[in-house]
């Protein structure tokens, strides 16, 4: 195991996407997105990803200079065309523009289609919860799910997120994955050499497998069953079908010389246009106290609200750094080789 600094892993990001092409004002953006990752804990979304990343930009997959635009806005909604583009640096500016008509009529909403892998949904969605306002996100992905009674890979894990501000506290932020795990946690544990909970996939015969490359090459299972999978359905309708990317099994999963073409819709409400903000924060308080403060099966217990772990460990690892695994070390050494960067500068 190997520590890396969460500035290196910024730096190192930054350094590698303008390597390969990718204009500086959009590489800082997913640097910081992906940096965010590591930093909250969400390690299958963070520095493990930019070797897959540049891959991708090398061969074509992802367009290293996008011409991003949108396409179609009214009062209160707009539509972005990413362009294939890395997804970090579209999925924010969805966000700002979603922030920013919520602002003027009280509700906003943006999506985007033509897009690439986002990173970790709660960087964008506490974009909101920090102007307090309450946003949402989803994503649609690569097919590794099969809906309830069926066996074949047709729908992504299709995250979600929602970001609630707290006054002088950190948001509540729920950012879920449609399935028991996100696919980069068997990736995690393959990378690892370690086996993998039952409960997560299933092998391509549609058994429960411990073995994640296995999990890989059949199925994710989807969580509450039939629930995660009308759930992960809906958020495909949402993200895919309505922004006009690619859903279902038209998105790119394994071919690294395609674009994913996924879509990413986010929507925002300012909190003030409903009642005043102070009343919320009173309200909210009151209400995540009733939670926290019930009844406990474990006297010594806690109850945690949904980010509250992730808040923890972003105040550990500012500290810390972030852990990676020696085969991803040994990656990123020879990623700067490649690139010609100096590995010393990151501190690999």
């Amino acid at each position: 195991m190997y520590t890396m600094k969460l500035s290196n892993v910024e730096t190192f990001t930054l350094d590698a996407l303008q390597a390969v092409g990718v204009d500086k004002k959009e590489a800082e953006i997913c640097a910081k997105n992906i940096s965010f990752a590591d930093k909250q804990g969400t390690d299958t979304h963070g520095i493990m990803r930019v070797p897959v990343y540049i891959e991708r930009l090398q061969s074509g997959a992802f367009n290293a200079k996008p011409n991003t635009k949108w396409v179609k806005e009214t009062d209160t909604m707009a539509v972005l065309d990413a362009d294939d583009g890395m997804g970090h640096y579209p999925a924010q500016l969805a966000m700002e523009k979603a922030i920013e008509k919520a602002r003027e009529k009280g509700i906003g909403f943006a999506t985007l289609y033509n897009g690439n892998h986002i990173g970790a949904g709660a960087c964008y969605a506490q974009m909101a919860a920090e102007q307090g306002m309450i946003g949402f996100l989803t994503t649609n992905a690569g097919s590794l799910m099969a809906p309830s009674g069926g066996k074949e890979r047709v729908l992504g894990n299709n995250p979600l997120c929602f970001s609630i501000p707290r006054k002088g506290k950190d948001p509540i932020t729920l950012d879920i994955a449609n399935s028991v795990v996100a696919g980069g946690k068997l990736q995690l544990a393959s990378s690892k050499g370690e086996e993998i909970p039952l409960g997560w996939a299933l092998d391509t015969e549609g058994n429960p497998t411990t073995d994640p490359d296995k999990g890989l090459e059949g199925t994710l299972v989807p969580i509450g069953g039939h629930k995660g999978y009308g759930l992960t359905l809906i958020m495909d309708i949402l993200a895919g079908v309505l922004s006009g990317a690619n859903y279902s099994k038209n998105i790119s999963l394994l071919d690294y010389d395609k674009p994913n073409k996924v879509g990413c819709t986010m929507i925002v409400i300012d909190i003030d246009k409903i009642m005043p903000l102070d009343r919320f924060y009173d309200r909210l308080d009151d209400f995540t106290d009733i939670i926290v403060n019930s009844e406990k099966i474990d006297e010594n217990g806690h109850i945690y609200l949904p980010g509250e772990i992730e808040a923890q460990t972003k105040q550990k690892r500012l500290e810390t750094g972030v852990d990676i695994a020696d085969s991803l070390h040994e990656e990123l050494v020879e990623l700067c080789k490649e690139l010609n960067l100096d590995k010393e500068k990151y501190g690999l």
